[in-house]
């Protein structure tokens, strides 16, 4: 299972979001909801998220559809940007969402562009580059001493 970074209150303003949106929100199945960037101090944070959703249709310009969608499941994918220092909920945090991961990708690269990204590993693991660091600075305290 891969090492997630989540936060609550934010899926709390995506359900909130997807709600208002046309969509069922309280019965959203998050598969991913990861921290992607944040911007120092760490005020801004950006999220990407994968979830499950009913759409009803609405008057909805925020997300454009083939027009042929009903009230069954789909996948969206999506990117919240939320700002802590905020103190207006429909200001704290801005929700963006896609039909397709490649334009969720493109607009993590265009929001979080001079935020310090979270990276994973070269298996996309985050967990196994931190085991491996603990692992060098283990040995690295052992021979230290060891010599001392």
């Amino acid at each position: 299972m891969p090492l997630t970074i989540s936060n609550r209150s934010t899926e709390a303003d995506v359900r909130s979001w997807l709600n208002n949106n046309g969509f069922v929100g309280k019965t959203a199945k998050f598969e991913e909801l990861e921290l992607h960037a944040i911007q120092r101090p760490g005020w801004v944070q950006v999220f990407r998220f994968c979830a499950r959703v009913k759409y009803h249709p609405l008057d909805n310009n925020n997300l454009e559809t083939d027009g042929d969608v009903t009230a069954d499941w789909q996948e969206l994918f999506g990117v919240a940007l939320d700002d802590e220092r905020e103190r207006k909920q429909n200001m704290k945090t801005q929700i963006w969402v896609f039909n397709d991961p490649v334009e969720q990708k493109e607009k993590l690269n265009l929001i979080s562009n001079d935020f310090l990204i979270c990276k994973k590993g070269q298996n996309g693991e985050l967990f196994g580059t931190v085991l491996f660091l603990l692992v060098v600075v283990s040995v690295a305290i052992l021979l230290l001493s060891w010599f001392q």
